[in-house]
């Protein structure tokens, strides 16, 4: 008489059971987990906004603050001397001027906001695409507002006092600017940047941040 091995497999119902029992806690563990992989995306979406604005303000204040340094009084040829650190000055928008990269010739910098969009001009003096906002590329978007504050060596606001429209020596941005009068632009020492930015999100308010910088210029 013969008898049974003993490695006999699942039956098809053993099986079915088996897998059912598995896909219940598969289920399980998505539901646990999606709400989380679902609020991800809106907890990152503030954050780059704000480390992009973080990371202009950043570059703003350390090109700003080398403004007025001239490679080209080192050498001895005094033809190509430079001078006016500040070219121009608004309420909403600064150029200003020297090597401020590293690259050993001076060119303009205007910082500026297009839309919303915070941009960054670099290009040759006196050039009319150097005082223009749009021929700059993007330090951070998002941006909803861009203010600058003189001052000069004593802190007093440049002008004294503040009073609309904002353009230092009446110099706009859109065309080279000239250099005749100086006595507001040639009196400032210190600039205080504000830059806020909105990011919209889905079905919540939306968050807003601001940041300031105090930048004293080292070579006016």
């Amino acid at each position: 008489m013969g008898h049974r091995s003993g490695h006999e497999g699942f039956t098809a119902v053993e099986v079915i059971v088996a897998v059912g029992i598995f896909l219940l806690i598969l289920v399980g563990i998505m539901q646990i987990f999606e709400p989380s992989s679902l609020g991800y995306p809106s907890v990152q979406r503030p954050l780059q906004p704000r480390r992009n604005g973080r990371v202009a303000m950043e570059v703003m204040t350390r090109q700003i603050r080398m403004a007025g340094y001239f490679p080209e009084n080192i050498d001895t040829d005094r033809a190509n001397d430079q001078a006016n650190a500040v070219e121009i000055g608004t309420g909403t928008a600064l150029a200003v001027a020297g090597d401020l990269d590293g690259s050993g010739v001076s060119s303009t910098f205007l910082f500026c906001l297009d839309g919303t969009g915070l941009r960054r001009v670099q290009g040759a003096r006196g050039v009319p695409a150097s005082y223009t906002c749009r021929s700059g590329g993007v330090l951070a978007d998002g941006v909803s507002r861009l203010a600058f504050a003189y001052y000069d060596a004593d802190n007093n606001p440049v002008p004294n006092p503040p009073a609309p429209s904002f353009e230092l020596d009446g110099q706009a941005l859109g065309t080279p600017p000239s250099f005749t009068p100086m006595a507001q632009r040639g009196a400032v020492r210190r600039v205080v940047i504000t830059l806020t930015a909105t990011e919209a999100v889905p079905n919540q308010p939306p968050q807003t941040y601001t940041l300031t910088s105090d930048v004293r210029l080292r070579n006016p």
